[in-house]
């Protein structure tokens, strides 16, 4: 399980990428997770990466200071501030306005409105950690849960060729 890193509810005064695979600011991250597992002993192909379909919504302080690890007031959302794919995509949609970043250092994605501050996996982040699976030659890789994907966006997301078997 590589996600749940931040949330507002174990982490509700500053935002933070919930499944970060690089994070060269804080050790909690993807990478750091799998080197150590692999350092110790376990076999690559017996590690399988797992990737979160939902993200966490924040209640920014100040609506001026957007970016990682800003000040927050917990959440503004039901659930914890937990946001299926399907419902940030929704609400990035429906909020004229909303800023949609990729940050291609800790290789995940945020998006913000007003004081509203969404972390969460998209398809450029998908795309980078199925790219470091197959690169570290994971066992494979696994979604959670497909269920919370936009029309299978995130699903079919890879740099996989047509007809390559995957691993799950």
């Amino acid at each position: 399980m590589a996600y749940d890193f931040y949330a507002p509810g174990w982490s509700p005064n500053i935002t933070g990428p919930p499944a970060a695979l690089h994070n060269p600011d804080q050790p909690i991250n993807v990478d750091i997770g799998i080197t150590t597992w692999i350092q110790q002993g376990l076999p690559a192909e017996k590690v399988v990466l797992g990737l979160p379909f939902y993200g966490y919504a924040w209640s920014l302080v100040d609506s001026n200071q957007t970016g990682l690890y800003v000040p927050a007031n917990g959440t503004n959302q039901p659930w914890g501030g937990a946001m299926t794919y399907n419902q940030i995509n929704q609400f990035i949609a429906q909020q004229n306005g909303t800023n949609n970043v990729f940050n291609a250092t800790v290789v995940s994605q945020y998006c913000y409105n007003g004081t509203t501050w969404i972390g969460y996996d998209g398809l450029g982040s998908i795309f980078g950690k199925v790219l470091y699976a197959k690169t570290k030659g994971l066992g494979g890789y696994f979604a959670w849960h497909v269920g919370a994907d936009d029309d299978w966006s995130l699903s079919t997301t890879g740099p996989c060729r047509h007809g390559e078997e995957l691993k799950f």
